[in-house]
């Protein structure tokens, strides 16, 4: 059986991952901070789901949840990076290099310090997948900083790829390029948006075969891409 570990499980990627992986009876370790919010996601996805409270402030701090979630699963198959701040819009000059900087620490240093505890940690043939978002491509009004930041997680994911042993785990990034229908906007979702499942979906399939998705960096935007492989580049 599948057991694989997402971090940011209780956000509104992270819980379609989970939910997809619990449809394929997969084990799952649902990590995140914040203890209520984990042992909701368990509850609602019951059945090989293990809430592991953590974060990824620091080396130190991803560590130890690395060093929990192995305690609690073992040896793990895949691991998904689901971990990003949320969006505040304003223009880039509006922001202080104080803000930016913890812009950086929220939604890149997390991923690296990630990278750094659970990398060394995955056999051959097992997938270290990270989440972004698609204003690395694109550059929405007052949402320069936000940019700049994807962009950085992009190029940071096709170093780490690029850079890893060939006996190591595979390395991707899944760019989501689209409004996300999650349980925090659920209410106000257009028929467009793709919905968490469905990202869930496309992250599992990345896990089952990742020759598949060749990479390193994938982008899902629409519906129909959902479950299909990379096409050729």
């Amino acid at each position: 059986m599948t057991t694989i570990a997402v971090i940011g499980a209780a956000g509104d990627v992270g819980r379609g991952i989970v939910a997809a992986a619990v449809e394929k009876g997969w084990r799952v370790a649902a990590a995140g901070r914040r203890v209520d919010a984990l042992a909701e996601v368990a509850r609602e996805f019951s059945g090989g789901v293990v809430p592991v409270t953590g974060d990824l402030g620091d080396e130190a701090a991803a560590a130890r949840l690395r060093d929990d979630i192995k305690a609690a699963m073992g040896e793990l198959d895949a691991v998904v990076v689901s971990v990003n701040a949320p969006t505040t819009l304003g223009p880039m000059m509006g922001w202080s290099a104080a803000n930016i900087s913890q812009l950086v620490e929220s939604n890149l240093v997390t991923h690296f310090a990630a990278a750094r505890a659970f990398l060394p940690s995955l056999r051959a043939g097992a997938v270290y997948l990270g989440i972004g978002g698609g204003t690395a491509d694109l550059l929405l009004p007052q949402m320069g900083h936000m940019s700049v930041v994807q962009a950085g997680l992009r190029m940071m994911y096709r170093a780490l790829a690029k850079e890893a042993p060939a006996d190591g785990p595979a390395i991707r990034e899944l760019i989501v390029a689209s409004m996300v229908n999650g349980l925090s906007k659920r209410d106000r979702a257009r028929p467009e948006w793709l919905t968490d499942v469905e990202i869930g979906r496309h992250v599992c399939a990345i896990l089952e075969d990742a020759a598949a998705f060749p990479g390193p960096v994938l982008k899902l935007s629409a519906r129909e891409q959902v479950g299909q492989p990379e096409p050729a580049r």
